[in-house]
């Protein structure tokens, strides 16, 4: 075997293994970015993650791995979409970031006697001193 058909023959395994590597790691950070929006009750978008940034970092045992950034997508309500990170370090969670949403609002279907009493009719009103009735944010 000559040198070049070995340089040849390295770079392509090299690239195989990088490719099994990086499909396994964004495998993983999926399934670490629904189960975080498992969690908090949000929608995972898309059932996927996608790459950001590749990075050659050592990890915490001083070991050099690759680290991967990759980007996801989130709702709250079903409407809007809001993006979330997550940092691998090899094959391990470095980092999950997700952006601020609002909490989901559900609508209740029945009335109670404690919704009822803070019902405030503003349009009987109408002086200074009715005004001085309402509650403090009426006011």
């Amino acid at each position: 075997m000559t040198p070049s058909e070995f340089i040849i023959l390295f770079v392509l395994i090299s690239g195989i293994l990088y490719w099994i590597d990086t499909i396994r790691t964004k495998e993983i950070a999926c399934s670490h970015g629904k189960a975080r929006c498992k969690e908090l009750g949000v929608t995972f978008l898309d059932e996927t993650v996608e790459i950001k940034k590749v990075r050659i970092k050592r990890n915490p045992r001083g070991t050099v791995v690759f680290r991967r950034e990759y980007g996801f997508e989130f709702s709250s309500d079903g409407v809007r979409r809001y993006e979330g990170s997550i940092t691998m370090l090899g094959k391990v969670l470095a980092d999950l970031n997700m952006s601020a949403y609002p909490e989901p609002v559900t609508a209740s279907l029945h009335t109670d006697a404690s919704t009822d009493s803070k019902v405030v009719d503003i349009t009987q009103a109408k002086t200074k001193s009715d005004k001085s009735k309402l509650p403090t944010g009426f006011r």
